[in-house]
């Protein structure tokens, strides 16, 4: 399938990050993905929804918060549309979020994700740009997601520990062991990081993305900085039955290494 095509929309008054991806799905297995809880939880965060125009979506993204927003267009399985209110330099402001999603043959389809302002966003570019990546990687694990655990359950292992000020951000990938890895590569980390082991799916200078194998998932490791706060995060999608036991025992460790690793930068 094509890369995902990622850039910005700054046209009339707009200010919006542009995600598209080609899927190995129906649109109505995108639609359980996009519109209900479970399926948000299987490639980006936790997450409630209330079905229907007006219906509420609360999303839960670990440290920073929990967003929460009302669905404006609800068009199964085509599109989606909801708004969230943001505090934005102690102004209030609307952010805006559409996923549309287009039928292809032969059971694929096309994901067009647009997120940001709808007028004045030129002058909130930083937060969306801040954003782009993002997005991308979450557009990149609905596809693994299809591709490899289409109708498992998920269980997420959330590990985030946020660096001080005052001393530099660690790199996280180098400290698990995993940056000489590139992608298609079998990895595994390296003592003392608790032991993760699979496919590398991608890399860039501050997160690796491993699709494991025992158990079934996909882990991201990572330093990331938002809004001018670092932090070592470890976000592990572990699908099927035995996910809940996993994040109950790997936990702990990996917390216990990030907390160490940011005391040793």
């Amino acid at each position: 399938m094509a890369d995902i095509r990622a850039s910005i929309d700054d046209e009339d008054g707009r200010y919006r990050a542009v995600v598209e991806a080609d899927m190995p799905g129906t649109p109505e297995q995108v639609w359980e993905l996009i519109a209900t809880g479970p399926g948000l939880e299987a490639w980006f965060v936790p997450a409630e929804v209330e079905p229907g125009p007006g219906g509420r979506i609360v999303t839960h993204h670990g440290s920073y918060g929990s967003s929460e927003g009302t669905i404006t267009a609800w068009d199964p399985p085509r599109r989606i549309v909801f708004d969230e209110p943001e505090e934005i330099d102690e102004r209030s402001r609307t952010w805006n979020t559409e996923i549309l999603v287009e039928a292809r043959s032969g059971d694929t389809c096309v994901v067009r994700l647009t997120s940001g302002f709808l007028v004045d966003g030129d002058e909130w570019r930083e937060h969306v740009d801040q954003t782009l990546g993002g997005w991308t990687a979450a557009l990149r694990l609905m596809r693994l997601y299809l591709t490899h655990f289409a109708g498992l359950p998920v269980t997420t292992l959330l590990v985030q520990h946020e660096v001080p000020e005052s001393i530099e951000a660690p790199d996280a990938v180098a400290a698990a062991g995993l940056r000489t890895g590139k992608v298609g590569d079998e990895v595994a980390t390296s003592e003392p990081a608790p032991l993760l082991a699979g496919v590398v799916e991608q890399i860039d200078d501050t997160s690796v993305t491993v699709r494991t194998h025992e158990p079934p998932g996909v882990a991201e490791v990572a330093t990331m900085t938002y809004a001018g706060t670092s932090s070592v995060l470890i976000r592990w999608y572990l699908y099927g039955d035995q996910g809940p036991a996993t994040r109950d025992r790997e936990t702990q460790a990996w917390s216990t290494w990030a907390a160490h690793l940011i005391t040793r930068a």
